[in-house]
């Protein structure tokens, strides 16, 4: 599509107004946050639609709305802001890729490190968890469809997103998933239906724990992670150190639209290169996950 005559490329500027409004939905919230005018504000996105060759929100009743151009749009804004944050050094979050296995480093506001490294798949033949060996079967075996009878026998062991245009829905968390053992029976019960950044941990945070979701989720794939993690758990004042394998699985609910599936598991058998030169901790000994179902 052609763009306006007026419209140079796309800013910094333009992209912060389209990723603040997207997360306010209301001008004078995005405007106070932002720092700028309205007449600014609405430029911005003015001009960005005007790049794009489509509407990016509506309004209706006075109250902003992502129009569906939209919503498909903001993960892309999201992801361009955070390298260039990276890149200028501002962010705490670090994300770089070798042989396209990629390798994140986050660094909380406590001065707690993260860690997390994609591994190749054939990695779960030699040291992927037995439960996590059985997903891989079940996924393959239902053809990627949620509720095939083939993953019976896993799905307790998931947790179940869909996409929304405001971010990941919780549609189902698995009775025995590392989230409902680590959170509890209060939250696994209460989390149906909300967003997963409904956590308050920050939008570095969220994007290390869930920044390879959306690829995944889009291309109906996999992928493996090893990950080291702070995590608020019930009973402890701190967040507590903990070790993961993660699996993503790409998945179909009945009626053909997209969903994620996250495998979970908590386990001291990581490996994660950063890791080599340090001393962490492990995970807790009661929370491992390294039998069979």
């Amino acid at each position: 599509m052609k763009h306006s005559g007026n419209t140079t490329g796309v800013t910094v500027s333009m992209l912060r107004a389209f990723v603040v409004l997207s997360e306010r939905l209301n001008l004078s919230k995005a405007c106070e946050e932002l720092g700028a005018t309205r007449q600014t504000v609405r430029r911005h996105i003015a001009e960005l639609e005007a790049i794009k060759g489509q509407p990016l929100f509506y309004v209706e009743d006075r109250q902003y709305h992502l129009t569906d151009f939209g919503a498909g749009s903001i993960d892309d804004a999201k992801f361009i802001l955070r390298q260039i944050e990276t890149w200028s050094g501002q962010s705490p979050l670090v994300r770089n890729s070798s042989l396209w296995l990629e390798k994140s480093q986050y660094t909380d506001p406590q001065g707690r490190e993260f860690f997390s490294q994609q591994h190749p798949i054939f990695k779960i033949a030699s040291t992927g968890l037995p439960i996590m060996k059985s997903a891989l079967a079940a996924w393959g075996n239902a053809q990627t469809q949620i509720e095939s009878d083939a993953m019976a026998q896993i799905r307790p062991y998931l947790v179940v997103f869909r996409k929304s245009a405001n971010g990941w829905v919780f549609v189902e968390v698995g009775k025995h998933s590392a989230y409902s053992q680590w959170f509890g029976w209060v939250w696994s019960k209460s989390a149906i239906g909300k967003l997963l950044q409904e956590d308050n941990a920050g939008d570095d945070y969220n994007e290390f724990i869930a920044g390879a979701y959306a690829r995944i989720y889009d291309e109906g794939g996999i992928r493996l992670d090893h990950v080291f993690a702070y995590i608020p758990k019930e009973g402890f004042d701190d967040p507590v150190p903990v070790r993961l394998q993660r699996l993503l699985l790409g998945c179909v609910f009945p009626d053909g639209t997209p969903g994620l599936a996250v495998l979970a598991l908590v386990t001291n058998q990581i490996e994660i290169d950063a890791l080599q030169d340090k001393d962490v901790p492990s995970s807790p000994e009661e929370m491992l996950m390294e039998s069979s179902i």
